[in-house]
C-alpha cells in the first residue's frame, strides 16, 4: 500500500514538473518571436509595390467603410461566396442597413481566408478596432471614423502613412498610365508599360477615333504613321518617366494575355504593324505585342530600370490562371543577362519555380508582395522554401493595394508572416537572432535600396527633413 502512495505521488511530481518546464520554455519560445516581431517594427518600410488613390479619383463623395472593402482584396471573397454588393458610385446613397444586407453574408462567410484577416488588421493598426470580426453594428461606427479622416485625406494620409512604418511607397499607376506626378514625399513613380505593349496591335484606322496611347500620343504633338514613330513616342515616355525618377517598369499583362514572349525580328513586326489591326490574327497580334516588350526590357535596362512583372495568380473573380506561370518569362531571362527582372506574387500557386528562377538567374529578383494576402499559411511554408533556395539580398516586399488602410494591414500581415519563418528558423539552429533580423531588413528595405538605386533619393530627403 505504502509503495503504490510513493509511486502515486512520484507520478504526480513528474507531471508536474513536466507542465512546469513546458510552462516555463513556452513563453522564451514565444518571446523570441515577439522580440523579432518588435524588431522589425523598427525598421523604416520601402513598399516595393502599390496602387494608391487619392479619394478624387473614387467615384464618391462620401468614403466609408463599404467603399474601402470595395476597392479592397476581400471584396472578391465576398463576391466568391455568392454575395453580388455594389458598384463604387451607389455606396453614398445606400444606408448602413441595405449595405450590411448585402455585404455581411459575403464577409461572414470570408472570417476564414487572409483577405478578411489582413483587411482587419490595417483597422486594428490605424484605427485601434479591437474585435476579430466585422459585424452591422462596429462596421457603422468605423465607417463614421473613416468618413471623418477622409473629409481631410491629406492630413489623415500623412497620419497613417507614418504610424504604419512606410517610408517609401513605389506607385503604379495602371489606371493613369501616362501620369508623372506624384508626391515624392510619399511616392515613387514606377512606369506602366502595359499600354506600350499591348496597344502596338490595336491603333486606330485612319481618322478613326483615337484611345489609349494613340490619344496620348496625338495631344503630346507626335504622328503615328509606322512602327518607328511608335517606337520614337515610346522613347519619349521613357525619357519622361526617366526625367522624373521612376524608378523602374512595371508589367501586368498577365491579367489579358501569356507571360511568353517570342523573339520577333524587327522587319516582320515593322510589316505587322504597317497592316490594319482590324486585320490581324491573334497570332499576329501576340507576334507585334512580344515585339514591344522585348524592345522594353532592351529600353529599361539602356535606363538601369529593373523590369516588375505580375506572375501566377490574378486578382478578381475569374480569368486564365496559366497566363501567369512563371517558367513562361525563362528565354526573357537567358536573352536579356544585363536586365534586372523582379518576379511577383511568388508566382502562387506555382511557388517552386517562381524560387527555382531566381536561384538559377542572377537577374532574377523576388518580390513577395500580396502573397501573405493571397494565403497566409502559403506564404509561411514557401517563403521558408525560398530562402533554403535564393540569397536573401534578393527579396523584396511590397503591398498592393488602393487606400492606405489596406496597405498598412498588408504590412502587418506581411511582417507576422516573416517574423513567423525567420523564428522557425532560428528555432531550428539554421540563423541567429541577428542574422535574422538583417534578412528582415534587406527584405523591407536595404535590398530595395540597393537594387533600385535609391540611396542618392533617401539621401536627398534626409537632408530636406532636416532643413
Amino acid at each position: 500500500m505504502k509503495t503504490k502512495k510513493v509511486k502515486t505521488v512520484l507520478l504526480i511530481t513528474i507531471i508536474f514538473l513536466s507542465s512546469f518546464t513546458i510552462f516555463q520554455c513556452q513563453p522564451q519560445k514565444d518571446q523570441l518571436e515577439t522580440n523579432l516581431r518588435r524588431a522589425l517594427d523598427e525598421i523604416p518600410v520601402i513598399n516595393t509595390h502599390e496602387h494608391q488613390r487619392s479619394p478624387h479619383e473614387l467615384p464618391d463623395e462620401h468614403i466609408g467603410f463599404y467603399h474601402l472593402l470595395e476597392s479592397s482584396y476581400l471584396s472578391s471573397d465576398v463576391r466568391s461566396s455568392g454575395a453580388s454588393g455594389y458598384r463604387l458610385e451607389t455606396l453614398d446613397s445606400l444606408s448602413d442597413e441595405v449595405l450590411w444586407k448585402a455585404y455581411g453574408p459575403g464577409l461572414n462567410h470570408s472570417r476564414n481566408t487572409s483577405y478578411y484577416s489582413h483587411f482587419v488588421k490595417g483597422f486594428k493598426k490605424l484605427y485601434g478596432f479591437d474585435a476579430i470580426y466585422f459585424t452591422e453594428e462596429n462596421v457603422s461606427e468605423l465607417s463614421n471614423e473613416i468618413e471623418k479622416n477622409y473629409e481631410n485625406y491629406e492630413t489623415w494620409f500623412d497620419q497613417a502613412f507614418n504610424n504604419a512604418g512606410f517610408e517609401l511607397m513605389f506607385n503604379d499607376q495602371y489606371w493613369n498610365p501616362f501620369n508623372c506626378d506624384l508626391n515624392d514625399k510619399y511616392f515613387a513613380l514606377v512606369f506602366h508599360i502595359n499600354p506600350l505593349v499591348m496597344e502596338v496591335s490595336n491603333k486606330p484606322a485612319p481618322g478613326g477615333e483615337k484611345d489609349n496611347i494613340y490619344q496620348q500620343a496625338w495631344e503630346d504633338g507626335f504622328p503615328m504613321m509606322n512602327l518607328d514613330d511608335y517606337l520614337a513616342y515610346c522613347d519619349q515616355l521613357f525619357i519622361k518617366n526617366v526625367n522624373n525618377n521612376a524608378v523602374c517598369v512595371k508589367n501586368s499583362m498577365a491579367y489579358s494575355r501569356t507571360l511568353y514572349y517570342e523573339d520577333i525580328p524587327y522587319e516582320e513586326a515593322k510589316d505587322l504593324f504597317s497592316k490594319p489591326s482590324g486585320s490581324l490574327s491573334k497570332t499576329e497580334a501576340k507576334k507585334l505585342q512580344d515585339f514591344m516588350f522585348h524592345w522594353v526590357i532592351q529600353k529599361a535596362t539602356e535606363h538601369e530600370l529593373p523590369v516588375q512583372i505580375h506572375t501566377g495568380y490574378l486578382a478578381g473573380n475569374g480569368n486564365v490562371l496559366d497566363n501567369g506561370k512563371p517558367v513562361k518569362l525563362n528565354n526573357l531571362f537567358l536573352n536579356y543577362p544585363d536586365a534586372k527582372f523582379v518576379l511577383f506574387h511568388g508566382g502562387f500557386p506555382w511557388t517552386g519555380e517562381y524560387a527555382a528562377l531566381a536561384k538559377m538567374f542572377t537577374n532574377v529578383y523576388l518580390d513577395i508582395v500580396w502573397l501573405p494576402q493571397i494565403s497566409r499559411e502559403e506564404a509561411i511554408s514557401s517563403l521558408d522554401v525560398m530562402l533554403d533556395c535564393v540569397p536573401y539580398n534578393k527579396f523584396f516586399w511590397g503591398g498592393d493595394c488602393a487606400l492606405i488602410e489596406e496597405s498598412t494591414g498588408s504590412l502587418e500581415f506581411g511582417k507576422d508572416v516573416i517574423a513567423e519563418v525567420l523564428t522557425k528558423r532560428i528555432r531550428r539552429g539554421l540563423l541567429t537572432e541577428d542574422l535574422a533580423i538583417e534578412i528582415a531588413r534587406g527584405i523591407f528595405r536595404e535590398n530595395a535600396i540597393e537594387t533600385f538605386q535609391l540611396s542618392k533619393r533617401l539621401n536627398q530627403e534626409f537632408e530636406r527633413m532636416k532643413m
